[in-house]
């Protein structure tokens, strides 16, 4: 039995000596590697300004435009809205400045998340800014509050025990 176990132990590491239990991979000479570069981004600060300098009345969807469907509410709400936004919009106008996001710009080509940007552009313009624009403004009202109370709990705090 302990001849068993030497034998098959002899073998396992020639195995592995010679190569055989450890494939040497080749890197294929034809892929590229990639480097995004920043192409455009709204911080938290400038869309938290953005949101309390713009009122809903120019959110509002344009004439023609039909009510919008639970999916695409839930795509407004979503990460897909921003992913689109990025593959479309690219620096041509900004029609999200009031959510925080960072878009990258890539020598490949983006899909959207819709299927294309005529989708994306329709859904934005007729759904999303209002619903994407009502969540962040609930967002940074509910951080504005946040941040009130506990500075509000931090200046009682130092009043009540260096008084």
């Amino acid at each position: 039995m302990i001849v068993c176990f030497l034998k098959s132990t002899l073998v396992v590491s020639l195995l592995l000596k010679n190569g055989w239990a450890t494939p040497v991979l080749e890197h294929d000479k034809a892929l590229k590697y990639e480097e995004y570069v920043v192409e455009h981004e709204i911080s938290f600060l400038d869309a938290k300004s953005s949101v309390f300098n713009t009122s809903l009345q120019q959110m509002l969807p344009s004439p023609g435009c039909q009510k919008c469907t639970i999916d695409e509410k839930r795509y407004c709400l979503g990460r897909d809205l921003i992913n689109d936004h990025c593959c479309c919009d690219r620096r041509h106008h900004e029609l999200f400045p009031f959510i925080p996001h960072t878009c990258y710009f890539g020598d490949q080509l983006c899909t959207p998340t819709v299927g294309n940007c005529d989708t994306y552009y329709k859904l934005s313009i007729c759904c999303c800014k209002k619903y994407a624009f009502l969540k962040w403004k609930e967002k940074s009202s509910c951080a504005s509050l946040l941040v009130s109370k506990a500075l509000l709990y931090v200046s009682l705090y130092i009043i009540s025990n260096f008084t």
